[in-house]
């Protein structure tokens, strides 16, 4: 092992999860026998254990207990109590998505000679033009990052237009397990789908996220049933993603209207999981993968379905999801928002098993040549030597 340490920061981590959350945790899989890590993430769950040990990595977690000033500058009292304390063991802070602790951590770096890599996550959320219109204040901290990851070339674009230093941005892509998210054979997809619940012959179709009106859950809904269900009655729909109000990323009002079109066929023809720890079972037990954002910064989602072998289905955004699938080679592109034309999308694929299949074939071959986790974390590597030299 080096004598590199690295502090990772996630909004949440293992057993919580999100994208970030589990690139961070790959990452960190991958090189522990290269990179001390140590991780330092939030919760909202008064239950859960404030320090243990995830992949033999020590985990800290500040407890936000709610939503007001006095809890809030509890966290960041918290916070800045482990920074200090911890400080020796870390010469590199790897920001996992940018939010207002990352002003905290990039501060008390400068002050302590830390450097920071910023991966960012989310086109519109914290990428340089968004974070730059937000507020003045946070945009000078973002200044101050040492070394950004961009994941898509989108990020690429936009930090093009902004006035920070082009030598400071990399792209390195999320990556994915492509032995924990493989092909499995049809004996397997059946016994996966007696384990889980879910009916034996018929024809499963995907969705992965939260509810919320950029992941567009909604528009899955009203395609299958307005446009799919009556040609295809032996097909069904698995909904995997928090549903809980009070989650930051979760639209009740949605949730709402979705539960209320659903109704009817909960628990026969769709079937809503409210969170999964070995979602690769889900991916292997479906058929077909949609994924219709209006929003997104490279899904990981997306690249498990591929690594899967599932035909693959998703909305086309410019820099994102274009880079990534080749429309009718490896996956289909359809226009956001638009609920026919994806009814359309998947309808074709229902029709047509030689091109489901070749969709499958090519979607896995793409993730086996350029998001596996191993390369990923080898770019990684390289930057965490390239900012700390010596080491």
């Amino acid at each position: 092992m080096s004598n590199i340490g690295v502090l990772m920061v996630s909004g949440v981590y293992y057993p919580e999860v999100n994208g970030a959350a589990n690139q961070c945790r790959q990452l960190v899989k991958s090189l522990r026998r290269k990179i001390y890590f140590s991780v330092l993430t939030t919760t909202r769950n008064p239950s859960s254990q404030l320090q243990f040990q995830v992949d033999k990595t020590d985990v800290y977690r500040v407890s936000i207990n709610g939503r007001g000033i006095i809890n809030y500058c509890e966290a960041i009292i918290k916070m800045a109590s482990f920074f200090l304390f911890q400080r020796k063991n870390f010469q590199i802070v790897h920001l996992h998505g940018f939010s207002r602790k990352s002003v905290l951590l990039i501060a008390l770096s400068k002050i302590f000679g830390k450097k920071v890599i910023l991966k960012m996550t989310s086109v519109g959320h914290d990428d340089p033009i968004s974070i730059g219109q937000r507020s003045f204040f946070l945009n000078y901290f973002f200044s101050r990052v040492d070394g950004y990851v961009g994941i898509s070339p989108r990020f690429k674009m936009l930090y093009r237009e902004s006035q920070l230093p082009s030598d400071r941005l990399i792209q390195i892509p999320n990556g994915v397990d492509t032995k924990q998210f493989c092909l499995v054979k049809d004996s397997e997809r059946e016994r996966l789908r007696d384990e889980l619940g879910l009916p034996d012959k018929m024809k499963m179709i995907l969705f992965v996220g939260h509810f919320s009106k950029e992941k567009c859950p909604n528009l899955l809904l009203e395609a299958w049933k307005l446009c799919v269900f009556n040609k295809f009655p032996d097909t069904g729909l698995i909904f995997i993603g928090s549903t809980n109000p009070n989650h930051y990323e979760v639209d009740s009002g949605l949730v709402k209207d979705i539960q209320l079109l659903a109704d009817p066929y909960i628990d026969k023809h769709i079937f809503f999981i409210e969170s999964a720890q070995e979602i690769e079972k889900y991916f292997k037990s479906s058929d077909i993968f949609v994924l219709p954002s209006i929003r997104e910064g490279m899904p990981n989602v997306l690249l498990e379905a591929m690594a899967c072998g599932l035909p693959i289905i998703v909305s086309k955004l410019k820099g994102v999801t274009d880079w990534v699938i080749n429309d009718g080679m490896n996956g289909l592109l359809v226009d956001p928002g638009v609920w026919d034309e994806l009814g359309r999308a998947i309808k074709r694929i229902l029709n047509d098993n030689v091109l489901a299949e070749s969709l499958g074939k090519e979607a896995r071959k793409t993730v086996l040549d350029g998001f596996s986790v191993e390369r990923v974390s080898a770019e990684c590597l390289k930057l965490y030597h390239r900012l700390i030299p010596s080491a």
